[in-house]
This record gives structure tokens, sequence and C-alpha cells, in this order.
């Protein structure tokens, strides 16, 4: 396996001047600068309990171009609300205007979005998706690669958290692993960290130095989804869901959780772009 520590900034910045990128036809270090969203997907999950409005900031950040320094005056970013959305503004969310102002000096900004949890539908998830328009600057460009963002709102119960009988299989070599007393902790409502990603777990990842040996993962109304993460927290390998990644399945009667089967992939091995795919499944003990 080839595990690449992260790496300090400053390190990381000597070494890209003779390492490889992840498209040789990509360079965020000079020319106009880049801005888009930090993530491709986000969501929010509220209970029964959540009454109050609640405010998302959706953030976009400067994530290149003019050697990563930040602007010495304003951009301003226009957006828009893309039709395949299904919460509705006004009534689910409330999102006021259509741009939002890089400050001179500043590396990010945030679009903020105001939730009303008390009339979300029961178990029904809800998406904004937002694309990035332009700027109004000749020296600023959007990524075309982080020009989107779906945010997921859901009034749903989890309950997850557990101690698990787990399978990996990597499907692009039909490996076996097994991890007979897996552990899924809770760090958030609908969000969790496993305690092994793909072959590696029990120390194999936290005994070099990484903080953990899972991955974190969201449980949206029993739909999973993985949002792409270090390896451990730690490497340079990225982990991250399938288009979708994966499922909850239910006891019919009690409501009580069986199993999760979840989808994705480690990435960077090798040649720095080969990927490792695998599916997991977890029955509940």
């Amino acid at each position: 396996m080839k595990k690449i520590k992260i790496l300090s900034l400053a390190l990381f910045a000597l070494l890209m001047i003779t390492s490889c990128v992840k498209d040789d036809d990509e360079n965020t270090g000079n020319g106009a600068r880049v801005v888009g969203f930090s993530k491709s997907f986000n969501s929010y999950i509220f209970t029964g309990a959540d009454t109050e409005p609640y405010l998302i900031n959706e953030k976009i950040n400067l994530v290149g171009g003019a050697n990563g320094t930040p602007s010495n005056e304003d951009i301003v970013v226009s957006f828009s609300i893309d039709p395949s959305s299904t919460a509705i503004q006004g009534t689910d969310y409330t999102i006021t205007g259509s741009t939002t102002t890089l400050a001179a000096g500043s590396d990010f900004t945030q679009i903020p979005i105001m939730v009303d949890p008390s009339i979300l539908p029961g178990n029904t998830p809800k998406t904004i998706v937002i694309n990035l328009e332009g700027t109004d600057s000749d020296n600023a460009v959007i990524a075309d690669d982080k020009k989107q963002i779906t945010i997921t709102i859901a009034k749903c119960e989890s309950n997850l958290a557990g101690t698990y009988s787990l399978v990996v299989t990597r499907t692009d070599n039909n490996t076996t692993y097994n991890f007979p007393n897996e552990e899924i902790t809770e760090i958030g409502i609908g969000q969790y960290v496993t305690s092994s990603t793909g072959p590696y777990g029990n120390g194999d990842l936290t005994s070099d130095g990484a903080p953990r040996d899972g991955f974190v993962f969201n449980d949206v109304c029993q739909s999973i989804q993985i949002e792409e993460q270090y390896l451990g927290d730690y490497y340079t390998n990225l982990v991250e869901g399938d288009s979708d990644s994966g499922f909850v399945t239910l006891d019919p009667d009690t409501g009580e959780v069986e199993s999760i089967t979840m989808y994705y992939s480690i990435r960077g091995f090798s040649s720095g772009t080969a990927r490792r795919t695998f599916t997991a499944v977890y029955t509940k003990l």
C-alpha cells in the first residue's frame, strides 16, 4: 500500500515543484484566482425536537490561482438555485439575494441559508442545489469541478451507533476482509465514524500516527453519504463514496437497524490516481 502522509503546507509547496499533480492540464498556481465550493454535497439532519430556525453558512473558498494569494479587492460571486432542487425557496428554506462577496484579503465567503426544521416532512429528504455562475472580476474564475453543491435537509431519526459484524469486499479484485466487532460511533446528528476503512482497521493506520482507522459518513433518512476525505484523516489517499454511497436496512416490524451497506473507494495508490473500490456490509450484533 502506498500511503502518503499529509505534509505541512510549506514542505508540500516545495515538493510540488517536482511532484505529479492530479491533472497535468490543471495549474492553480498562477493566472486568475479560482473560487469554488469547499464540498460537492453537504447534509443537515434534524429531529422532531428541532423546531427553531437554523442558519447554514455554506462556504465558497479561494482554491487556487495567483500563487494562492488573496485578492486586494472584493470579488463578488453570483449564484443561482438549480431547477433540480426539491426544497422550496421561501417555504423549506430562505436565501436572500443571488450574490456573495469574497472580501479583499479573505480566502473564503459564505452563502447564508435559513432552514425551518419545523415544517420539514418526516423521513423525506429535500435538496437545495446551488450553482456558482461567475464573478465580477476579470481576475477571478469559478472552478469547473467546484461550481455546484447539493445540500440535503431532512427531518429523520438516526440510530446507527453500535457494534457490527463487517464484511468488506474489494470489488476490483474480489478480495474479502472481515471485522467481527466493528464499532460505529455517533459524532453528530446523523453523522458517524467507522472503526475501519477498506482493509485497514485494528490500529493499521493509528499505529502510524493517524487519528483514526475509520471514515466519517452521514445517514440521511436511511441513505448513506460519504464525503471525500483523507484516509485516516492523515494520508493523502482519498476516501469517497460512490454517487450511491449505500443504504440502511431496518426491521420492518421494530424499525431497528438490521444492516448497513456502503459503497466507496480509496484512491491515490501507485501512480497516485489508482482507485480501489469496496462494498462494505455491516450486520448489527
